[in-house]
């Protein structure tokens, strides 16, 4: 499919939980956005033409595509809601995350009703078993949940993993802080971020490397710790706790 969107006619595509072209399939380009369904920040596409734009500020792109099924009177299937249901719970951390709201709970608590689900214990369940570090390589837990941004004339990627035991960490700080390093090189980013997500002490450990490394100070009025890693207290959202920090301390510095 990622090649036919290099033909010469254009392939339409829909953008789902994302808009920025850096973070798009390799060839979007070349495509026609005719849609966007997303929570993000707008990041500066450029389309030919109007589309359609569905673009909330909640929690997590699921609880806008549920409410969309709604809107339009279809019926969500059992095995759509407990998906829809799974992404909400693991995007607000069953609802610890500060970008969740009151329509992310009210639409997850009508998805456990369809999907026949105990809301609480599938969350739980849900978030252990993608939390543990020592069922990934390195490289994995920095490239399955990675996003690339543009903050002012830096290129920074930043990756999350969730935890529920944050003495996971220790053992892994040095292999994760060299593929850290390697991914950056390869990329050509300017910075490469970890967070390392404790979900039960709701806080994170940031793992960092490139340059420049003040716009982390600058940004959180904080310095690293012996480890090389900073702790960073209540920062569970990269989307809301990190990228509006360190975006304006990337304009202030330059």
């Amino acid at each position: 499919y990622r090649n036919s969107l290099i033909l010469s006619e254009p392939q339409p595509v829909i953008l789902v939980d994302h808009n920025e072209r850096s973070q798009a399939v390799e060839g979007i380009e070349f495509a026609r956005v005719i849609e966007i369904v997303d929570h993000h920040r707008l990041g500066g596409l450029q389309t030919n033409e109007p589309i359609f734009i569905r673009q909330e500020p909640v929690g997590c792109t699921a609880t806008i595509i549920a409410n969309m099924y709604w809107h339009r009177n279809i019926a969500i299937p059992k095995n759509i809601a407990g998906i829809l249901l799974s992404a909400i719970l693991s995007d607000t951390v069953l609802f610890k995350s500060p970008t969740s709201t009151e329509k992310d709970r009210v639409t997850a608590e009508q998805l456990a009703v369809i999907a026949e689900l105990n809301m609480q214990e599938h969350g739980m369940a849900l978030l252990k078993a993608g939390s543990s570090l020592n069922r990934q390589s390195p490289a994995d837990t920095i490239r399955q949940d990675l996003k690339e941004f543009k903050l002012g004339n830096l290129r920074v990627s930043i990756s999350q993993v969730y935890v529920m035991d944050s003495g996971e960490l220790a053992s892994k700080i040095d292999p994760l802080q060299k593929e850290l390093e390697s991914l950056r090189v390869q990329e050509g980013y300017d910075l490469a971020l970890l967070m390392v997500t404790d979900i039960l002490l709701e806080s994170t450990e940031l793992l960092a490397t490139g340059s420049p490394l003040k716009l982390i100070n600058y940004a959180f009025e904080i310095e690293p710790q012996a480890s090389g890693t900073y702790h960073l207290p209540g920062v569970l959202s990269r989307k809301k706790q990190m990228i509006p920090p360190l975006g304006r301390a990337a304009q202030e510095l330059r």
